[in-house]
């Protein structure tokens, strides 16, 4: 298992993930900067998909819940709060690198997708709710907790994850898919900055994502 994170050069100079076809037990284990108690969260990231089947992008679980927080990509995209889900369909299948941004609100229930800086139509899930705590934390898998196994693995390579504790602005959004922002960095998951851990073969490459 090797360590990335606590001694690496700024966000927009770290390099991508790149989790491997062959390998179905592929996943980086991340340790957020803060609890995952949230009302609301916006996650981005740049991928280049290499199956067009769904793949988990990002997974929290808890013991009480597998599908605490998931957010997976391919026909749709879907997303998984509190055990509850919506999907978001996609306009188009591309084997390119593409940027997403999703984000919820408890006090609203409002879940939206960003593909490229462009906002999808809304959904509505889980009004008032509030993620548990102290829960598992992964990239590129999702983990049944009770099982204690990863399924529906990413393929393809990650970029530019990141994660808040509020819905982050239209324009910031924008920015980040287009590439001028990079000093914006989640306060749950800092793209370069967070632990995160890499198993079952996934390996650091360079990052086309903003070239």
């Amino acid at each position: 298992m090797k360590g990335v994170g606590e001694r690496n050069p700024p966000n927009f100079a770290f390099p991508a993930f790149y989790f491997p076809a062959e390998n179905i037990a592929s996943y980086v284990a991340v340790q957020p900067l803060r609890d995952m108690k949230l009302q609301a969260f916006t996650l981005c990231f740049w991928i280049q998909a290499q199956n067009r089947g769904s793949q988990t992008i990002l997974a929290y679980c808890t013991q009480e819940r597998d599908n605490e927080l998931v957010v997976t990509v391919g026909s749709a995209v879907g997303l998984w709060v509190g055990g509850r889900f919506v999907e978001f369909p996609l306009p188009h299948k591309s084997e390119e690198w593409l940027h997403y941004c999703v984000a919820w609100a408890s006090h609203s229930g409002a879940a939206n997708l960003w593909l490229n800086g462009a906002v999808g139509r809304e959904k509505n899930l889980q009004r008032g709710y509030v993620s548990q705590a102290g829960g598992t934390l992964v990239l590129g898998k999702d983990r049944d907790e009770l099982l204690g196994i990863f399924s529906n693995g990413f393929s393809g390579w990650m970029s530019h994850v990141s994660l808040w504790s509020w819905v982050i602005s239209h324009a910031d959004i924008r920015a980040l898919a287009l590439c001028r922002r990079s000093e914006l960095k989640g306060d749950v998951i800092a793209w370069g900055e967070t632990p995160m851990s890499l198993s079952g073969g996934v390996v650091l490459e360079s990052d086309p994502s903003c070239q």
